[in-house]
């Protein structure tokens, strides 16, 4: 092709994001919820369904295990630290994360979530300290 630069690299394609799925699971009194996909406005919707949801069934401590969430735009970091004050403020319930990617942590440590909840390397780690 005419004018190309040949990089000696396979041309960047920007593939879609993985659509947003939450898979649930109780161990004690602990709901753990593990993302997958985009963290955007769609996802961020679901998680706050699923939240105040659990919310009403009387759930108040979360594990947030973000593993298969990579990237979360800025409307999802929105809506996740509306949730937190939610949970936490409002409700007097803990939220504890895992599965933070590098950006990920940044992200939330910039938006002020890591000032409300904790993070841990592991999801059992996350669970013990909330179950404690």
């Amino acid at each position: 092709m005419p004018g190309r630069l040949d990089t000696g690299r396979a041309p960047f394609y920007h593939s879609p994001m993985a659509e947003f799925k939450i898979e649930s699971a109780q161990q004690g009194p602990v709901l753990i919820l593990r993302t997958t996909g985009y963290l955007d406005e769609p996802g961020g919707i679901a998680l706050r369904d699923a939240c105040e949801k659990a919310l009403t069934a009387g759930h108040l401590r979360y594990v947030l295990n973000l593993t298969g969430t990579p990237v979360i735009n800025s409307t999802g970091l929105s809506m996740l630290l509306d949730l937190m004050v939610k949970i936490i403020d409002y409700n007097d319930g803990k939220v504890a994360l895992t599965g933070l990617s590098k950006l990920t942590k940044t992200a939330l440590q910039m938006t002020g979530v890591l000032n409300l909840c904790q993070h841990f390397p592991t999801e059992a780690e996350a669970v013990t300290a909330l179950a404690a």
